[in-house]
């Protein structure tokens, strides 16, 4: 079976957008009480930079393998996961600009606009949920793997036969029947075997 591209890359960019929003309300609170650096935002640009990066490479991998999706599935059902996903890599950018503004302005008013960012974060998640469900419809509901599968050989499947008789030509059939002319005649072999006995 070929192995598609977009469904091992997609996992990183949902994955880390679910876990964001508490780092940043984490890291924004310990930045505000002075438990830690400043510099210590630059985690949360740097993963920020990660979903967006790979939301990015998401959606190249996705229009690669969209042609092939679409011998097997309606394109108005990929169109639909593929709005969606866009979307919502959107919502990255915006959260990690955000998240770079923020860093340079001065640090009273930092806070309510990480906040801001974490609720950004938030529907980020929303948005990335509904990408993957649609997603995970064309997989598990709509059959999309089916686009990939090869069978052993890189050949079609052989047709299954009604019957199970030879798929030779009937001429070919009928050559190989036995005739009077066919050496082991059953009536000779009678015929000889009671002549052996009578020698007896």
């Amino acid at each position: 079976m070929q192995v598609p591209v977009h469904p091992m890359i997609v996992h990183f960019p949902l994955a880390l957008t679910f876990i964001l929003p508490i780092l940043i309300l984490v890291f924004a609170y310990l930045i505000k009480t002075n438990k830690m650096a400043p510099q210590g935002w630059l985690i949360i640009i740097g993963l920020q930079l990660v979903v967006v990066a790979t939301g990015y490479i998401s959606l190249e991998t996705g229009e690669n393998e969209e042609d092939l999706v679409a011998k097997v599935l309606d394109k108005k059902l990929i169109n639909e996961h593929e709005e969606a996903a866009e979307i919502f890599v959107g919502s990255a950018v915006i959260g990690l600009v955000l998240s770079i503004g923020v860093f340079f302005i001065r640090n009273e008013i930092q806070f309510p606009i990480k906040l801001a960012i974490a609720v950004i974060g938030l529907l980020s998640c929303y948005l990335a949920f509904q990408a993957g469900s649609l997603g995970g419809e064309l997989v598990y509901k709509h059959g999309a793997a089916s686009a990939y599968e090869v069978t052993p050989g890189g050949v079609l499947p052989t047709p299954k036969h009604e019957n199970l008789e030879s798929p030779l030509s009937e001429d070919v059939n009928e050559s190989l029947k036995t005739d009077e002319n066919d050496y082991g005649n059953s009536d000779e072999e009678i015929e000889f075997s009671d002549d052996f006995k009578q020698e007896d």
